[in-house]
């Protein structure tokens, strides 16, 4: 996709007509190896499926790929002196840090001694999150297609499934309006009802105050898709429409903690919670919902959630100025952000 799109622009003398996708893996670990083996470039063409993830890899797959990823006998590593030489363990520490916005370095320290299985445990929830939006529909009881995703045929050239709520042709805006409306909103219930002590989703919308909080969140994920200039605003409501009645439906007991999970990954640089909010400070659009549950982040404990000690350890506890500085890398914009967001 990356040579095509260049290739297309260069030859018809465009800029970006065609975008060059973005990589999921950092530059620094731009050399992903082989499930199998650790000395092998991860290749398509490699015989053994388990020996890579695809993008269209399910939810199951994927966990299955990494519970049988090759390793060694040895305890994680300690430090970085210590993963030399291990091919396997640095291949597999290096996706997670990659995919966590973190260091080789600071991976080391968040597992070092521990054994395989449980580094491993996390490193398929993570990647689970980055390529399938959580939606495990035993439990949610929803077709995802509904929501927005884009279900192609085997030749790739047409939908499964018709569908009212996204637009066929352009990926990948309907790929950030689903990351934006429907994760980023749900991983916002999340929080902001776990600061309620409710349990699932669902009861936000049966209880005043979390309703209007509902409310508020939904209206800014709404004008920041608009701000795309993608598609008309009413078809977007329709979408929003469609994710609302969803998340309101009773019959379904979507767990708050479930969904509040990795907020390392989840609140980081151009994700599902800042990336709509860049977009409405730099047009200069209301960010009350954001606002809000920012101030949750900060004063609630969310320590029962999975990776939240780590998040406050490494963002929470630096405060909301450096927060927007290191974490967001907003220096030249730090006025906006604090004017709009709190110091």
């Amino acid at each position: 996709c990356i040579d095509i799109a260049q290739k297309f622009n260069n030859d018809f003398g465009v800029v970006e007509f065609l975008k060059v996708p973005e990589p999921l893996i950092q530059e620094e670990f731009s050399r992903i190896m082989s499930l199998k083996d650790g000395s092998k470039k991860m290749s398509k063409s490699e015989l053994s499926d388990l020996s890579r993830i695809n993008l269209t890899d399910d939810k199951d797959q994927i966990i299955n790929k990494i519970k049988k990823a090759k390793t060694d006998p040895l305890p994680m590593p300690k430090d970085i002196k210590e993963v030399e030489g291990r091919l396997e363990a640095q291949n597999l520490l290096g996706i997670f840090a990659s995919l966590s916005n973190s260091t080789l370095e600071n991976s080391i320290d968040k597992f070092a001694g521990k054994n395989f299985s449980e580094f491993k445990k996390e490193l398929s929830e993570l990647l689970v999150d980055k390529i399938i939006p959580i939606q495990d529909s035993e439990l949610l009881d929803v077709k995802v297609e509904e929501y927005g995703s884009i279900i192609l045929d085997e030749n790739h050239n047409s939908p499964l499934i018709e569908s009212d709520v996204v637009t066929y042709g352009n990926y990948e805006y309907e790929f950030k309006k689903k990351l934006w409306m429907l994760n980023g909103f749900h991983v916002c219930l999340a929080y902001f009802g776990l600061s309620k002590n409710l349990k699932y989703i669902h009861e936000l919308f049966t209880n005043r105050d979390t309703r209007e909080f509902a409310e508020t969140i939904s209206m800014n994920y709404l004008e920041s898709i608009s701000l795309l200039g993608h598609e008309e605003k009413n078809k977007i409501e329709n979408y929003k429409n469609t994710i609302v009645d969803r998340f309101s439906n009773t019959e379904i007991n979507d767990e708050l903690i479930r969904v509040a999970r990795n907020p390392f990954f989840k609140f980081s640089k151009n994700e599902r919670f800042h990336g709509p909010i860049d977009l409405l400070l730099k047009n200069n659009r209301s960010v009350d919902g954001f606002s809000q549950l920012l101030e949750v982040l900060f004063d609630y404990d969310f320590s029962l959630v999975d990776g939240f000690s780590e998040f406050k350890d490494k963002v929470l506890n630096l405060g909301k100025t450096n927060m927007y500085k290191s974490y967001w890398n907003q220096e030249t914009n730090i006025d906006l952000y604090s004017e709009s967001l709190g110091f």
